[in-house]
């Protein structure tokens, strides 16, 4: 058959161009939401996500057909491509998140990229041969591409349809987008409602949070779309100061307690543990740290909820203010500009601290160094500052022991480095130093696992064993220099171990069953309080509850009914808030798949959480407490 033949044949098909382009968009996202269809309250053959679908892939179709053949073929295979990519971005990012993708993750990139591994990328291959076949669709569509009409009268019919179609398609994405919001406002669901129903699609796609229920309850372009706006701020509105005043007016919080100003006076070194999880926390893998956990107060039910896939930053947020950090309409710079007088280090600054950070990275990056001096510290130290040679090795940081304890009073804020993934060959310099000691200890571990488990195991404990060489050496300087007797150390980590790539081995690790995942985020926290008799503590706790308690126990001017969580020595409290309004208490967990009995005190919880929260949130967008009088 020869060229003009085939020619010839194709433009006898060229009308199947744009139904093949239609299909193209419509099979991406079903098989998306196929492979991701245990995810969200949204049946995979729901019609309001298909008929999102069917309108986003109509006006793409026709708004591709109104373009002259060569720009609509490239246009074509622009849009698969991209939306492609997308779908494995949302891949990545559950493989190691369990949260899917969204725009506003970009906010927080910061140094993540830098530790970017082929080993995250675990994709089903399944999902990579419907990729394919949606890319091939497409590319027979732009193929088949009809030439330009012979006649004018031709044209104009053909791009009369096309606009016609692109128009069609506005009306199905119109009226289900409204309708979500006509059935909130007919039934009085304000964003600080005294209801929360997580299984409520209506609340879900107003709220726009949780990716995972978002995706599967508006498909794939929709979700894409929306998530532009939100993310960004765009259309959305949020409670003003008026709001916000009268919302805090009304919280109670603990009051004082038998731990109220147990420390003041005192020093604080605050220690945030790059991926040291529960799992690492063995005597015979960190032997410093856990003699150190031993002269503490041990919180053995501490959770780090993640409400930003950045980790770090999450928690670095989190604790130093008090605040939840927004996912969603705020990008990285407002930490950066904002106010935050009811900061710790704003706050010991302000009680006669002196006030540092020490963090062996850049302070470009997550913008650190704008950041931490905008939240009151008055300088963060980098490794430069710090003399290391390798920024990675976190015993090198104790060559800024003599920054960190300079000037008494004093606060120093120290976030390691070494427990970093990927557990692979790629962090040769941090894992080498501890391997074979590390390979040594997970031999009589009893920890089993396939053999590339095992090895990403045995890289991960060397880590921490890089870690646990800073802390020893911290405490025995301390301990040298009389200081442990006027010093309170504060240890916690940043998250999980989200680095390890076979989630179900670190459900394993973690002992975390399928009807109670909130114990992923269960991670170490202790405090060394001198004077205080080392004990475990039962109650239940979060990272949002670390800033109140410290305001507690040094005795710090700040009015506690501005931040998220609680004094962990109060009265109140006990609960763990989770992303995506869930929580946990020891008992129930409650999340978006919830199908038992919600009591009236579960309810008044859900109201509670939520409108903290929300809270939070939207002080942060709008600086609220720029105009705060402390």
């Amino acid at each position: 058959m020869t060229k003009d033949t085939v020619m010839e044949k194709a433009c006898g098909l060229s009308f199947l161009s744009a139904p093949l382009c239609f299909l193209s968009f419509c099979f991406l996202d079903f098989s998306f939401r196929y492979f991701y269809r245990f995810l969200g309250v949204t049946a995979l053959f729901s019609w309001k996500p298909a008929l999102f679908t069917a309108g986003w892939a109509l006006l793409l179709t026709g708004l591709t057909a109104l373009l002259p053949r060569l720009a609509r073929r490239i246009a074509m295979l622009a849009l698969i491509a991209f939306y492609s990519v997308l779908v494995l971005v949302h891949a990545a990012m559950y493989n190691i998140f369990g949260n899917l993708f969204t725009l506003a993750d970009t906010n927080f990139a910061g140094d993540g990229a830098r530790f970017f591994s082929w080993s995250y990328l675990n994709f089903r291959k399944a999902l990579l041969l419907c990729v394919l076949f949606s890319i091939l669709l497409m590319a027979a569509a732009a193929f088949l591409a009809p030439e330009k009409a012979p006649t004018k009268k031709q044209r104009l019919i053909r791009k009369g349809s096309a606009a016609g179609a692109a128009l069609l398609a506005l009306v199905p994405l119109f009226l289900l987008h409204a309708s979500f919001r006509t059935e909130a406002q007919e039934g009085d669901q304000m964003w600080w409602g005294n209801t929360y129903d997580p299984n409520s699609e209506t609340e879900i796609y107003l709220e726009f949070t949780n990716a995972n229920s978002s995706v599967m309850l508006t498909g794939l372009y929709q979700y894409t779309f929306r998530n532009f706006l939100v993310s960004y701020g765009i259309g959305e509105s949020h409670p003003g100061a008026k709001e916000l005043d009268e919302y805090y007016a009304s919280r109670v919080v603990s009051g004082e307690n038998g731990m109220t100003g147990a420390c003041q006076g005192k020093n604080l070194i605050m220690i945030m543990l790059e991926s040291v999880d529960t799992w690492l926390c063995r005597e015979e893998y960190m032997p410093n740290l856990c003699a150190l956990q031993k002269r503490s107060m041990d919180f053995v039910h501490h959770y780090t909820p993640l409400y930003l896939s950045a980790g770090t930053f999450n928690t670095e947020v989190i604790t130093l203010t008090g605040l939840a950090p927004a996912s969603a309409g705020l990008s990285s710079r407002a930490y950066s500009t904002n106010s935050f007088p009811l900061s710790l280090p704003s706050l010991f600054k302000d009680a006669g601290y002196s006030v540092n950070s020490f963090h062996s990275a850049y302070p470009a990056i997550y913008s650190r160094g704008s950041v931490h001096e905008n939240l009151g510290f008055q300088a963060y130290h980098s490794f430069e500052e710090m003399g290391m040679d390798d920024y990675m090795l976190d015993s090198q940081m104790i060559r800024g022991y003599g920054q960190m304890v300079a000037d008494a009073p004093f606060y120093s804020f120290i976030i390691t480095y070494s427990g970093h993934g990927p557990y692979t060959p790629e962090l040769e310099n941090i894992a080498a130093p501890h391997y074979e000691q590390a390979k040594e200890a997970v031999a009589k571990s009893g920890v089993t696992g396939s053999e590339a488990n095992m090895e990403e195991y045995t890289r991960a404990v060397a880590h921490a064993m890089e870690t646990d060489e800073f802390i020893g050496e911290l405490v025995e300087k301390l301990e040298a220099d009389g200081r442990m007797e006027d010093t309170v150390l504060a240890v916690y980590a940043d998250h999980y171990g989200k680095y390890m790539t076979d989630s179900g081995f670190l459900a394993q690790l973690k002992g975390v069953g399928e009807g109670n995942p909130a114990e992923l985020y269960r991670t170490p926290f202790f405090l060394y309080i001198p004077g205080q008799e080392p004990r475990k503590v039962e109650k239940y706790t979060s990272s949002i509850d670390i800033v109140p308690t410290l305001a507690n126990l040094f005795g710090l001017e700040a009015d506690r009914r501005y931040y998220v969580g609680d004094d962990i020595f109060g009265e109140l409290g006990g609960c763990v808030i989770l992303p995506n309004y869930a929580w946990y208490d020891g008992e129930t967990y409650y999340w978006e798949g919830y199908q038992g009995e919600v009591t009236p005190e579960m309810a008044q919880r859900n109201a509670d959480f939520r409108q903290r929260l929300n809270a939070s949130w939207d002080a942060l967008k709008s600086d609220y407490f720029a105009t705060l009088n402390k």
